[in-house]
């Protein structure tokens, strides 16, 4: 019996061995970088943690390729040590601007470095803060959009507030997010700017945000507009440290 059992379980060893595969894939052996530029102001994009991104598919390997999307940071940068040397088509992807020119053919080797230029639907512009009495925060901003013509609606501007430096849709204290705190607009551009300069004709202006006696916020204004993925459009973050 003993002998018996020794070979079952030999052979299941023997047959398990078999069964396995070694993994001969080579790992991850490229990076990138690079940063996505403002065509109108030829400065980094004002945008939020991670609320867009670099669109990779690689077409080395497959006529319809599953995306690869590498975040971009607040300030407009994106990186990405884990990538494979291939060839790929890469677009900046799902943010608050007019569809970006594609790159095909983007032959990635050890490393490279990668500039991208969009143009924002909307421009924040002459934003004003004003810290009242019982740290009642007034806060205002007019619109410019650089392309009037088939400009998705805009929906509504309001105000972010953090407690960090990272300011934004996704990050955010949420008791300032409330409809009380925006100005919903719903217009065509045609209703609240001019068609031919792209200046607003119109300021909004949030009164009375409350704020809390010795914070420092961390404020900046944002727009959105009716497309597909309805991001927003910033302003500088402004600092404003409650006495």
């Amino acid at each position: 019996m003993r002998t018996l059992f020794l070979y079952t379980a030999l052979a299941g060893l023997f047959f398990l061995n078999a069964c396995a595969k070694t993994d001969n894939y080579d790992g991850p052996n490229a990076s990138m970088q690079g940063q996505v530029i403002d065509k109108v102001t030829k400065k980094p994009l004002l945008t939020g943690q991670g609320e867009f991104s670099i669109r990779l598919l690689e077409t080395s390997w497959s006529d319809n390729p599953a995306p690869q999307d590498l975040a971009v940071r607040q300030d407009g940068s994106y990186s990405n040590s884990k990538l494979f040397q291939a060839t790929y088509t890469l677009q900046p992807y799902g943010g608050a601007f007019w569809p970006a020119e594609k790159i095909e053919g983007f032959q990635l080797g050890a490393s490279a470095e990668q500039n991208f230029e969009v143009t924002p639907y909307l421009q924040i512009k002459n934003v004003k803060w004003t810290l009242k009495a019982e740290n009642k925060l007034d806060v205002s901003c007019s619109l410019t959009a650089p392309v009037t013509a088939g400009l998705p609606q805009v929906i509504e501007v309001r105000p972010f507030l953090s407690l960090t430096p990272y300011c934004g849709a996704g990050n955010r204290i949420d008791a300032y997010y409330k409809d009380e705190y925006r100005t919903l607009i719903n217009k065509n551009w045609s209703e609240i700017g001019d068609m031919q300069t792209g200046e607003g004709k119109e300021t909004y202006t949030i009164n009375g945000l409350p704020l809390k006696s010795g914070y420092t916020y961390y404020v900046r204004m944002g727009a959105k507009v009716r497309d597909t993925y309805e991001k927003f459009n910033y302003s500088e973050i402004e600092v404003i440290k409650v006495p």
